[in-house]
């Protein structure tokens, strides 16, 4: 694969040999076994390479401004439209202005797209089923809000649970984290018999702006509420929802200590971190 010969394997592994006085390799059966004395050279050798590695990386990352390679994230529909426009402009004018960078939905395929590189990065919920080889990085945790008009009815009220049914009701649909759907109903079914659900947050809003209806969401989601929506926070929903959900940035394991990568976290992490402390100075919380 690499354009070796056989004859050059067998002159240097000859060499090697020769050098270190060791055999290094012997058949057992049809099995090729190594010697204690190979097995240390692979690990010293192991090493090496991870450290030439790792100065290739840095020289080719110095400064994310001269960075003029190409930076695709996946992103969950669920908080698409909520982080899409302000992820763009910063990553694009901020933290990488010579890079390319793509923001495109998380779908079906983004796991195989993040295995073989045409994806670098994706932003979703935590825990996720994915491939070992993709490592997660949590950054902000979540909980379940509610949505209404701002003038909403209930929220006059004591915005307790006995109120909250006696209104239509929607739910997010989370692909990939069902968990936080069923937890909710298998809690109280009757309190979550949801009369639409949507992946899209945009759908809800503006389903719960011309009518009456209360919809179930997240906290980053739910960031992208302006002034005309009220969001809830009651606490008998926390206590439905004890089990902690997280967003998280996904990358390749291998990638965890390129610059490039880090950077990329902490500047995703500051900004979810500022949605949701925008969120949190304007949440309504009750009983």
């Amino acid at each position: 694969m690499l354009g070796i010969s056989q004859s050059a394997i067998s002159q240097t592994l000859s060499k090697l040999r020769d050098y270190t006085q060791d055999k290094l390799f012997y058949v057992v059966g049809t099995e090729l076994q190594t010697t204690p004395r190979a097995d240390i050279i692979g690990q010293d050798l192991n090493n090496q390479i991870q450290q030439l590695d790792a100065k290739i990386t840095q020289h080719l990352f110095c400064q994310p401004e001269t960075y003029s390679g190409e930076l695709t994230i996946a992103v969950s529909s669920i908080f698409l439209e909520a982080i899409a426009s302000e992820l763009t402009r910063i990553a694009s004018e901020k933290a990488f202005p010579n890079a390319k960078i793509n923001i495109v939905n998380w779908g079906e395929d983004t796991a195989t797209a993040l295995v073989n590189g045409t994806v670098h990065m994706g932003i979703n919920f935590f825990p996720i089923e994915l491939p070992k080889t993709i490592r997660a990085v949590r950054l902000t945790s979540t909980a379940p809000v509610v949505i209404a008009q701002k003038d909403h009815p209930w929220l006059q009220t004591d915005l307790s649970a006995s109120e909250f049914i006696q209104y239509p009701t929607a739910g997010i649909l989370m692909p990939g984290l069902s968990d936080f759907n069923a937890v909710l109903e298998r809690n109280n079914l009757e309190w979550f018999k949801f009369k639409y659900r949507s992946e899209s947050m945009s759908v809800l809003a503006s389903l719960t702006q011309s009518s009456q209806l209360l919809a179930v969401t997240e906290g980053l989601s739910a960031s992208m509420c302006n002034d005309n929506f009220a969001c809830v926070q009651p606490s008998w929903l926390e206590e439905l929802t004890k089990e902690s959900f997280n967003h998280a940035i996904y990358y390749l394991d291998k990638n965890h200590s390129n610059p490039l990568y880090k950077y990329a976290t902490n500047f995703i992490h500051n900004l979810l971190m500022n949605r949701m402390d925008s969120l949190k100075n304007r949440m309504i919380t009750g009983v």
